[in-house]
């Protein structure tokens, strides 16, 4: 601040202190203009490049909007050819419908026909019947001619026997006459006509007996071929009665030909009608498609206007440019002094490799020393990085983004294809192992290169010094967000080659150790020169208050309550709150062998014990919501859900129904050495709460730098940790804790079913059902009961007076670039 004295009174024997003073006032009206001077520059060259980057923006939107209208033209001409399809559709459909009619005509009268010949063959039956019964007479009066034939040769073996014995009579009698002489010659006579008689019968009666025994054989053969005949009136009979069968069979198939016709008749109206109302919504669809179009043409001249506007702007901005420096030259002041300012951040980082990072404060850092293809904006959104552009394909899988000419790395190179292909390779590298690899496993051809298969991905390809595409196996509505995260940021392959890690972000690491770091601004960075020069930061988070009231820092965040009361306590104006997509949970070992963990109704009754508000509001000073499922509120609504609201009773009850909790077993509870972290001090009101229902705990101490390491979390039953969106996308934000495959999935949880609905979930592009899908996927994993949901937290932040520009955005990072020193 500047302070100007209002006293009047000068004396001879204060000339000497007021010359003084007026040199100090000099002094700091040359420092005060020397940093107006720089943050005017400054400005002016940042707005420089944000105009640049809104013409980017039109030119890609004029892009999009071009292809739009192509695609919406060529959508009506498909209209159109529809509607003809349908139309002629619909008149073959009308064909359809009268030739069906016709064959419901004809299938009626080829019943009646089948009727008729049904009839003609049951009369036909019924004539083989009577032929039958009138052949089975004749039989039967043939067979009584057969014995009327054998009664006749019966009569003629009498007659046989009365000629041999008349023919002996006679013999007798002529015997006799022969002795009688002359007295028995007329005897004699009548005796020989006697046996000739007897010799004529006789003779007769043979001719007879021949004759019967001929009718008998033709009697016999008569009898064998009504025999046959009797079969074949039988075997008729038969064949007619299968006529019959087929006569039935062809009726009653015609009967369900006709029913089908029916069926046909009515499905074939339906589908008429169907087929008008579709032709109405085809043109209707072709009049919106049209005025579509229209709009589609005004967003098209719009656009250009917008860009011709943005051509404007930036030429007034360059002759702003001009002016304002011509009127910063004429402003004659001393150089200005470095603008350094301090901050603090929790504790130390884990790494300052951005590909192996995945903890909050290596995030802090790193997002303003790195920087990516695409950067995640104050509020979240994706906004231009070393990408200027970038469009998708017609198979919405393939990316092409071009590169800004002129951007460069902290040591001077400009920034080009190769530097992208090789720090997306280094990132899938087998050989380092990155735990957060899976950033960009969904691009083709990154699991092959991952597991040694390939000596390049496939999907990333170099079109020229400034173009590189990739192509995604499958399309993703989060992947550009995954581009702009710090563990994707570009790294210089000439300085990567030889093992040091240059990167491109606003800012330089000029010196660190396990205490803090320094940065300092990197002024030939393409989003413009930061407006402060240097940036130190402290590790010691737990000083952070204390400092800034000291006037020893000048800016902090803070999480916990004791901070916001010794900060409302001081009466320190300013202090600003902002909600973060994180959660803190306490997570299970499920890898453990306990009865706390292997058993899910004690897993439930621990989430019951737990006073979630209490730790929200004794710990945070009301800093936080309760945690209902692993989803921050502010990404996806926790309306529907029921929560483990704090109920002692419940818990115990689950607990008393289960006998094998009833031991002396106790809970193994991982703590950090340093006892003044948050985590600790929600442990100890965690202990406390599980003590109330009979579960005893013993602590297992490891460093703060191990404690999330495998060795250390299996040493446990229960860890504490926390997770801070990446990008505020909700696979982004499930897939590192809940996927087996991914390093950060510290409890082990593996539900197949879960990582199954997780894959197809990123593929949905409709936003409504994607948010349906994941409000699924929470419910299957709060029942399966990983953690101990205890929290969103919510972060403030407050800076002294004079400093502008300080934000947390909902990924709770702060962009020390966009902090400006009014005055100091």
């Amino acid at each position: 601040m500047f302070k100007f004295s209002n006293n009047k009174k000068e004396t001879i024997s204060n000339n000497v202190e007021s010359t003084s003073g007026q040199a100090n006032k000099s002094k700091s009206y040359d420092n005060e203009i020397s940093l107006l001077k720089h943050n005017q520059n400054s400005i002016v060259n940042r707005l420089d490049s944000k105009i640049e980057e809104a013409s980017f923006a039109a030119e890609n939107l004029i892009s999009l909007t071009n292809n739009i209208s192509q695609n919406v033209e060529v959508q009506m001409g498909s209209i159109e050819k529809v509607i003809n399809e349908i139309n002629n559709y619909s008149a073959l459909a009308e064909e359809v419908f009268a030739s069906t009619e016709n064959s419901k005509q004809i299938a009626d009268q080829t019943v009646e026909i089948a009727k008729g010949g049904s009839e003609a063959v049951n009369n036909s039956i019924q004539a083989m019947k009577d032929i039958e019964e009138a052949v089975e007479g004749s039989k039967q009066v043939v067979k009584e001619l057969s014995i009327k034939a054998s009664n006749i040769n019966q009569m003629l073996a009498i007659i046989k026997d009365i000629a041999n014995h008349t023919n002996l009579l006679s013999l007798n009698a002529s015997i006799e006459a022969a002795r009688a002489g002359e007295a028995g010659r007329g005897f004699a006579v009548v005796a020989q006509e006697v046996k000739n008689l007897a010799q004529r019968s006789a003779e007769s009666a043979g001719k007879i007996a021949q004759t019967i025994e001929e009718i008998n054989v033709c009697i016999e053969d008569t009898i064998i071929a009504m025999s046959k005949s009797m079969s074949k009136v039988v075997e008729g009979t038969q064949i007619a009665n299968n006529t019959v069968e087929v006569f039935n069979n062809i009726i009653n198939a015609v009967r369900m030909t006709s029913n089908v016709t029916d069926d046909i008749n009515e499905a074939v109206s339906k589908q008429t009608n169907s087929l008008e109302e579709i032709i109405t919504s085809a043109e209707n669809m072709n009049t919106t498609s049209e005025k579509v179009m229209g709009m589609v043409e005004s967003a098209s001249l719009n656009t250009q206007y917008t860009k011709t506007s943005l051509n404007l702007l930036s030429n007034v901005s360059s002759d702003l440019k001009v002016v304002s420096h011509k009127l910063l030259d004429k402003i004659i002041c001393e150089n200005k002094e470095n603008i350094e300012l301090k901050t603090y951040i929790s504790e130390a980082p884990l790494t300052y490799d951005p590909a192996m990072a995945f903890d909050q404060q290596s995030a802090q850092i790193l997002y303003n020393i790195n920087t990516g293809l695409l950067l995640i904006g104050s509020t979240g959104e994706i906004t231009p990085g070393v990408a200027k552009s970038w469009y998708v394909e017609e198979d919405n899988t393939t990316w092409i983004f071009n590169l800004r000419k002129g951007a460069k790395f902290h040591n001077g190179k400009e920034i080009t294809s190769e530097d992208i292909k090789y720090s997306y390779e280094r990132l899938l590298s087998p050989a380092l192992k990155s735990p957060n690899s899976w950033f960009l496993d969904q691009i083709e051809g990154a699991d092959d290169f991952n597991k040694g298969r390939t000596r390049e991905v496939s999907g990333i390809r170099i079109l020229d010094r400034y173009r590189i595409s990739i192509k995604l196996s499958r399309p993703y509505s989060g992947f550009l967000l995954n581009l702009g995260q710090c563990v994707c940021s570009i790294l210089s392959k000439e300085d990567g080659q030889k093992g040091k890690l240059t990167g491109c972000g606003p800012f330089i690491m000029e010196k660190f150790d396990k205490d803090g770091c320094v940065l300092t601004a990197f002024n030939e960075y393409f989003g413009g020169s930061p407006y402060i020069d240097k940036i130190v930061v402290s590790y010691n988070g737990a000083e952070s208050v204390k400092s800034f009231l000291n006037k020893e820092c000048d800016f902090i965040t803070f999480e916990d309550k004791e901070k916001m009361e010794e900060l409302s306590s001081a009466k320190v104006s300013g202090i600003n709150l902002t909600s973060v997509m994180g959660t803190y949970y306490a997570g299970f070992n499920l890898h453990s062998n306990s009865i706390f963990v292997k058993n899910p109704s004690i897993k439930k009754a621990i989430n019951y014990a737990v006073n979630k508000k209490k730790v929200i509001n004794e710990l945070l000073g009301g800093m936080g919501e309760e945690a209902k499922g692993p989803f921050p509120p502010n990404m996806v609504s926790n309306d529907y859900l029921d929560g483990f609201n704090y109920n002692t009773k419940i818990a115990k009850e689950l607990i008393g129904k289960t006998p094998a909790a009833r031991t002396n077993e106790k809970l193994k509870i991982l703590m950090r050495e340093d006892n003044t972290t948050l985590f600790n001090r929600i442990a100890e009101y965690l202990i406390n709460d599980l003590k109330e229902i009979g579960i005893e705990c013993i602590l297992q101490r490891v460093s703060s730098g191990d404690y999330l390491k495998p060795e250390s979390i299996n040493k446990a039953d229960l860890f504490l940790s926390r997770w801070i969106s990446d990008t505020g996308d909700m696979d982004n934000f499930l897939q590192p804790m809940f996927n087996p495959s991914n390093y950060t999935d510290f409890t082990g949880y593996n539900n197949i079913d879960v990582t199954e609905a997780m894959d197809k979930a990123k593929e949905i592009i409709n936003p409504q059902k994607r948010m349906q899908m994941y409000k699924d996927i929470q419910n299957v994993i709060i029942e399966d009961t990983p953690w101990v949901y205890l929290y969103h937290p919510q972060v403030g932040y407050v800076a002294q007076k004079g400093i502008l520009g300080l934000r947390v955005s909902p990924l709770g990072i702060v962009r020390y670039d966009d902090i400006i020193v009014e005055h100091k």
